[in-house]
C-alpha cells in the first residue's frame, strides 16, 4: 500500500493507493480545492482519478472542499456517526471562504459493522471506527497492516490516563487493533 501525503497549509491529507489510487483521506480547505490539485499533480496523482474519499472530522481544514471533490466526482464515504456533523460544517465557514455545501444525497453512509467489508471492495484491508474525544463525528480509519489515518484526535502523549475520558477509550480502541503507525491529520507520522 502506497502512503502520499498531499497535504498544505499545515494539514495533511493522504491518497492510498496501489496500482492506483483507492481513497483520499481527508479532502481540504473550502474553496482550495485547486491547492488540492496542485498538490496531487507534484506527487504524480490526478485528482479527478480518486475514486473515495473519507473524511475524519467535519471541520473546514478536514472537509471543507468534500463539496468541491463530490461535484469532481470523488463519492464521499461516511460513517453513520458522522452524519449530524455534515450540517455543522457550514457554521464553521465564511462567505468568504467559497465553501460548496456537502449534500447529503450520493454519500456512501456505512456502520463500523459494515466498513470491513466496503473497504475490501475497494482493494483495502482494515475498517473505519468511531474515535470521539476532538470531535463526536471523528473517526480512524485502521488498515490491517498497522497504520491509523487519526484526523485531529488528541495526540496520545496529551490525553489523560482517565477511562472516562472520550480520548482516553478512542486510543484504547485503536491499539486494540494492533496499529503501530499513526498517521495525524497535522505534523509527521508517529510509531507507537
Amino acid at each position: 500500500m502506497n502512503i502520499v501525503n498531499v497535504g498544505y497549509r499545515s494539514t495533511n491529507y493522504y491518497v492510498l493507493s496501489d496500482t492506483a489510487p483507492i481513497l483520499l483521506v481527508d479532502a481540504g480547505w473550502p474553496g482550495m480545492v485547486g491547492a488540492m490539485q496542485h498538490e496531487c499533480a507534484r506527487m504524480g496523482i490526478r485528482l479527478a482519478d480518486i475514486p473515495y474519499q473519507l473524511v475524519t472530522h467535519f471541520h473546514p481544514d478536514h472537509a471543507g472542499a468534500a463539496g468541491d471533490m463530490k461535484r469532481m466526482g470523488v463519492r464521499l464515504v461516511v460513517l453513520d456517526v458522522q452524519l449530524p456533523g455534515i450540517p455543522l460544517l457550514s457554521t464553521y465557514v465564511k462567505p468568504r471562504d467559497n465553501y460548496t455545501e456537502i449534500g447529503l444525497e450520493g454519500n456512501i453512509v456505512l456502520t463500523e459493522a459494515e466498513s470491513r467489508a466496503f473497504l475490501a471492495g475497494i482493494g483495502l484491508e482494515g475498517e473505519i471506527i468511531s474515535t470521539p474525544g476532538h470531535s463526536d463525528d471523528s473517526v480512524t480509519l485502521v488498515l490491517d497492516d498497522g497504520a491509523a489515518f487519526t484526523g485531529d484526535l488528541t495526540p496520545l502523549m496529551f490525553v489523560p490516563h482517565d477511562p472516562a475520558d472520550l480520548a482516553y477509550r478512542s486510543w484504547q480502541e485503536i491499539r486494540s487493533k494492533g496499529v503501530h503507525t499513526i498517521y495525524p491529520g497535522h505534523g509527521p507520522a508517529l510509531h507507537l
